[in-house]
């Protein structure tokens, strides 16, 4: 089992606080002149590929795996800003950035995932969210395809189903025809996770109503299904889900609630033991202290 970094390294950014990531909103960029707009987005953008690598180099110091962060190329897939990568003036160097990433991986075999954020939705009724999500998700494949990482279930791409909108065999049946407009290199990639709300789709829903029509992997996240358990042991679940990863190393995520009064909160920190009941899985420690949270965790295991 690897444990797996979500994003941000807290622990380089405690060394050297000018290592994050940078964004640009759109409201911005169309307030200045196009040639002053694009240099500063190239330039926050080759600042994300090179927070990119170093936190990359940083994993693969402490064996973990990396999930890369779905904001790293702001505005690229947004239509009305109409750019792409080749528009920057810093084109050249993000290019040499990004096979600087490439070779880090290899070398240190680090296992890379993405996980696009909540409003890509396969399975909606929105045709414009469900072509913006199509658009965000091949680009962020295709970028997955210039770092080396395999086009397969060993780079997982993880997504929600997030709707129920007209039964669950009706949103199986939008999500296949939205899928199937997928590039290849995105569909051999593509992951479903179980949610945390009651009114979208447990790991035992994802089970008996998903999986037997798509045959795509599903993610297992402890905490989701520790709020959703729609009648299912935890030990069912997992096991569950562990057998549709189709002989790939499962990518699962944990996480606790955090203190108070909404369970769905993530905590800060791992305080808990928890079981993995036999089998070899990695895990995307989703505590809000990143590599702090897991550094701490695993200071209290047992070797």
């Amino acid at each position: 089992m690897r444990f797996g970094l979500c994003c941000i390294s807290l622990e380089l950014k405690e060394i050297d606080p000018s290592i994050r990531f940078q964004t640009m909103t759109y409201k911005r960029f169309s307030s200045l002149d196009r040639t002053e707009a694009l240099s500063i987005l190239g330039a926050r953008i080759l600042n994300n590929m090179e927070v990119t690598n170093a936190t990359i180099l940083h994993c693969a110091e402490h064996n973990y795996c990396y999930r890369i962060s779905s904001d790293l190329f702001p505005l690229i897939t947004y239509t009305a800003a109409d750019i792409s990568l080749h528009d920057l003036p810093q084109y050249t160097d993000i290019m040499e950035e990004i096979d600087s990433i490439a070779y880090s991986i290899q070398q240190n075999s680090v296992r890379i995932s993405c996980h696009p954020s909540e409003f890509n939705v396969l399975a909606s009724t929105n045709q414009e969210a469900v072509d913006k999500t199509i658009t965000e998700l091949n680009f962020y494949s295709n970028f997955l395809d210039m770092i080396g990482c395999p086009a397969d279930y060993n780079c997982p791409m993880n997504m929600h189903i997030n709707n129920r909108q007209g039964g669950n065999d009706e949103v199986v049946h939008r999500f296949i025809q939205n899928y199937n407009r997928l590039d290849d290199n995105c569909r051999n990639r593509l992951v479903i996770e179980n949610d945390d709300k009651l009114n979208c789709w447990s790991a035992k829903q994802l089970i008996e109503d998903f999986y037997p029509k798509t045959n795509i992997p599903i993610t297992f996240d402890y905490l989701h299904h520790a709020c959703h358990p729609d009648g299912w042991t935890e030990e069912e679940a997992i096991h569950a889900c562990y057998d549709t990863w189709q002989g790939y190393t499962p990518l699962f995520h944990y996480s606790e609630s955090a203190p108070g009064n909404n369970p769905r909160k993530h905590a800060d920190y791992a305080e808990k033991d928890f079981y993995i009941y036999d089998l070899d899985f990695d895990i995307d420690m989703e505590v809000k202290m990143k590599d702090k949270a897991i550094s701490q965790f695993l200071e209290g295991v047992p070797v």
